[in-house]
């Protein structure tokens, strides 16, 4: 679902945009609409709209911090200089449309791909009637456009700036080598070439670093298949447990990407340390009662200690693998590892790099 902000100026774009807010809701996106309050008296659609209390700039900052996309109906300069001060990168920017107050046309003004402004302006115009604009080169030209290959097959980009360089090569007609860790189900979208380096390759790893020279230079994908299963003593610090993980990672060559869960028994639920990593991390966290971990089937690094304290012989291990399960399935890839009242076991899940439909 799409977190969606709309801001009018006009009584002609009031109109349009709870026109908007009606049709984006109608796709499932969650939609709110703002503009002056004098559109409250003069228009007969400003009773929809909330407000605006602040200016302009600092609602820019609110919605930058919060929303999937932002729709300004206006001129293309006045969104230009309201976002002008909060951008980031590619892959922290929220998308950001402009419509005029008619909607004639709906121009995708920023993070186009990973953003989703792109297929946002497109899905302005359908509802305005208008045209959609997009400038991105590689989508006029109809050509491969690399973050939206990742974007679809949710894999995460480690270089942002390497994207102009796969961009530049699909441009000048070039073939681009592709590399994967992982089986390839389907047939890969032309320039890409199966397991023959180019100039310019791109390598789908969750390894954080290469061991053939060929993938030296590549543009890594990583998939988020990594589940941590952790075990800790009562009111370790998350800076402790960081550190754990770190040195898991870096000792088994895995990418910090690559992570997708946090897994645990249900004692530590509500473990402060482990909370505040998971957040910080940005990955979800489950726990499982020791009855669960219990029944999960494979040889584990036991310890009676553990086991009188928590009922079960091993937490990390077990941990990893039942969330693992949960997920879809998986192996376990780490043994428990252990370090300052911290113990860390990694299970990846099962994955294969499907390509049902064709991205070209």
């Amino acid at each position: 679902m799409k977190r969606l902000s709309l801001i009018c100026f006009t009584e002609a774009g009031a109109e349009l945009c709870v026109k908007l807010m009606e049709g984006f809701s109608e796709k499932g996106s969650q939609c709110q609409g703002y503009g002056p309050g004098k559109l409250a008296e003069s228009s007969p659609y400003g009773g929809k709209l909330v407000p605006l209390s602040v200016s302009l700039s600092e609602w820019t900052k609110e919605q930058f911090l919060s929303r999937d996309g932002i729709i300004f109906i206006g001129a293309a300069g006045i969104a230009v200089r309201a976002i002008a001060p909060f951008l980031k990168t590619k892959a922290e920017d929220p998308a950001v449309v402009v419509l005029d107050d008619m909607g004639r046309f709906s121009i995708s003004l920023l993070s186009g791909h990973l953003g989703g402004a792109n297929e946002l302006a497109e899905e302005a115009a359908e509802i305005s009637g208008g045209q959609a604009v997009i400038t991105t080169a590689t989508d006029i030209h109809g050509g491969f456009a690399v973050d939206l290959f990742a974007k679809k097959h949710k894999l995460a980009i480690c270089e942002i700036h390497k994207i102009k360089e796969v961009s530049s090569a699909v441009l000048r007609g070039e073939e681009i080598g592709f590399f994967s860790d992982f089986p390839i189900e389907g047939e890969l979208p032309a320039p890409l070439v199966s397991g023959d380096e180019r100039a310019v390759n791109i390598w789908t790893a969750i390894k954080a670093e290469p061991q053939e020279d060929v993938l030296k230079d590549a543009f890594k994908l990583v998939p988020k298949l990594l589940v941590l299963g952790i075990g800790c003593r009562k009111g370790v610090a998350s800076e402790i447990i960081e550190k754990a993980v770190n040195q898991v990672l870096e000792t088994q060559n895995l990418s910090k990407e690559s992570l997708a869960a946090c897994a645990s028994i249900d004692l530590k639920k509500e473990e402060p340390g482990l909370c505040e990593f998971t957040a910080a991390r940005g990955i979800r966290f489950y726990t499982f009662p020791s009855e669960v971990l219990a029944k999960v089937e494979g040889e584990f690094s036991a310890s009676s200690f553990v086991k009188q304290v928590t009922g079960v012989d091993n937490v990390c291990e077990r941990a990893a693998l039942a969330c693992v399960k949960e997920l879809g399935g998986g192996k376990l890839l780490v043994r428990k590892q252990a370090a300052n009242g911290v113990t860390v076991a990694v299970a990846a899940l099962d994955w294969k790099l499907s390509l049902s439909e064709r991205i070209d």
